[in-house]
């Protein structure tokens, strides 16, 4: 008896008419195409709805007059200042400064390094040191969550702002505009790149204590990619 003949035949499976396509899976042609026709369209919407007219630019010239008298006012001159600290992520001298200078509750901060403090409980100055590095490491980290909350908001608030009315009967009109405000809340990358090397810090403290504490006998690696300082050349 012939096996293969006795082998029952499976029918090819019909192609799946699910949508969406697997990561790494180029477009056809015709998908291409399409795209490509969407975005000259939302760009064209985009243009013609966000068009300069007189009205609109004697808005912006009120807007800036206004932003300029609340810039040369004192408590505008105050808080301009505050802007060359950015945020306070990576503020030049020591955070105790810059945590006065940018209005921050001290006593909060004043917990903030207690905590640190009591949950590693350093045994000797050195240990102080690094562990003082990593809640100051840490409180940064912190202040770039807040940041980046303030900038998403601004980023929300202008748009807003510099929107023409909407007409809810214009489809293209609501494309450029799922455009514009979907990619205003994708800028990821900047962000992620500052969290990373925050992170990395940290780990680079709490590696330190861990090696400082078994003398060298344990290698704790930690998650992220080690960016540790480079050593000063002597001479």
């Amino acid at each position: 008896m012939d096996v293969l003949s006795s082998t029952p035949q499976v029918p090819a499976e019909a192609p799946s008419r699910r949508r969406g396509r697997k990561p790494g899976q180029p477009l056809t042609p015709r998908e291409l195409a399409a795209r490509r026709s969407n975005l000259e369209k939302a760009r064209t919407v985009a243009n013609r709805s966000y068009r300069r007219t007189e009205r609109r630019l004697g808005a912006s010239r009120a807007n800036l007059a206004r932003a300029i008298a609340a810039r040369r006012a004192p408590e505008g001159n105050a808080s301009a200042r505050l802007n060359a600290l950015k945020h306070g992520l990576f503020a030049s001298g020591t955070l105790a400064e810059s945590v006065d200078r940018l209005g921050e509750d001290k006593d909060e901060f004043a917990r903030h390094l207690l905590f640190f403090e009591r949950f590693f409980a350093p045994a000797d100055e050195e240990e102080k040191l690094m562990v003082r590095a990593l809640a100051e490491t840490v409180w940064r980290r912190l202040r770039f969550f807040h940041a980046q909350a303030r900038s998403e908001k601004e980023r929300l608030e202008r748009i807003f702002a510099e929107a023409p009315p909407a007409d809810p009967k214009d489809v293209h009109d609501s494309v450029a505009r799922a455009h514009e405000l979907s990619l205003a809340l994708m800028e990821f990358d900047a962000f992620f790149r500052e969290l990373t090397k925050l992170q990395s810090k940290v780990e680079f403290w709490l590696r330190k204590l861990i090696d400082k504490r078994s003398q060298g006998r344990v290698c704790w690696k930690g998650f992220t990619p080690r960016r540790d300082p480079s050593p000063k050349k002597s001479g």
